[in-house]
């Protein structure tokens, strides 16, 4: 109970942050005439447009790993407490160091990595955070180390990569925006949300022991960073006008 209500606050928030960012966006556009149309429309966009297919696939797989480490969290802090106040205090440490870590990085960090590397260097950060946390998981899943990579991985997340990943909106029309956003920012994500839980409960049938699941989510941040420098590409090809081949298709 104490996991899945976590996790579910967790979504909620970051729900209401979504849904103030497209209420924002509605009154711009609502200021410019308007655009109309149906939900299902988005997704017609996102699968029409390679660009948007692959902003939807960054959106699912940085799902699926949040997921995933959230759950690895909570399969260590049961490891490692005893009591049911010993877990609510770890998972507040936990929240404590996250949060901490996520305001140095936005004060003094974020504009200019944003500027130094570009957007899709930017964006690579957060998979190949993914990619060494969980490969010294592998090795030594305690709590302290879990501790360092979730406060480095949300740190990343919130205060790098999501400026990063609103910046790839930045370069498609309006009307492609407030039709695609919606889809990607709730369906795909909740649907990755899904996915990771799936993945987890695959991982716990098959008997996978904690070091194994964190070997196997390696790879697929791999292909996620892969991603990432492809979209970084097609976002700077399309902001200058210049030709360049869209990112691959994932998924």
């Amino acid at each position: 109970r104490l996991v899945f209500g976590s996790q579910r606050s967790q979504l909620t928030a970051d729900g209401v942050a979504i849904e103030g960012r497209q209420r924002a966006g509605d009154r711009d556009v609502a200021g410019e005439g308007g655009i109309g149309g149906a939900f299902w429309e988005g997704a017609q966009a996102v699968v029409r447009s390679p660009y948007l297919l692959g902003i939807g696939a960054y959106i699912a797989l940085m799902a699926i790993s949040n997921t995933l480490i959230y759950f690895t969290q909570a399969n260590i802090i049961r490891d490692d407490r005893d009591t049911f106040s010993e877990l609510v205090a770890g998972f507040a440490q936990l929240d404590v160091f996250a949060q901490v870590a996520t305001l140095f990085v936005q004060i003094f960090v974020t504009t200019q990595v944003i500027k130094r590397i570009g957007v899709g260097w930017t964006l690579v950060i957060l998979p190949v955070v993914t990619m060494l946390g969980f490969a010294v998981l592998s090795a030594w899943a305690t709590f302290g180390v879990m501790a360092v990579f979730q406060a480095v991985h949300r740190a990343t997340r919130y205060a790098i990569s999501r400026p990063a990943r609103e910046t790839l909106f930045s370069v498609v029309s309006p009307s492609e925006k407030y039709k695609a956003k919606p889809f990607v920012d709730v369906f795909l994500y909740r649907g990755g949300d899904l996915a990771g839980a799936g993945v987890d409960s695959m991982f716990a049938a098959m008997g996978l022991t904690l070091a194994a699941v964190a070997a196997a989510t390696v790879p697929v941040a791999g292909v996620w960073a892969v991603l990432c420098v492809a979209l970084g590409r097609a976002q700077q090809a399309k902001d200058t006008g210049s030709p360049v081949s869209e990112p691959p298709q994932v998924g």
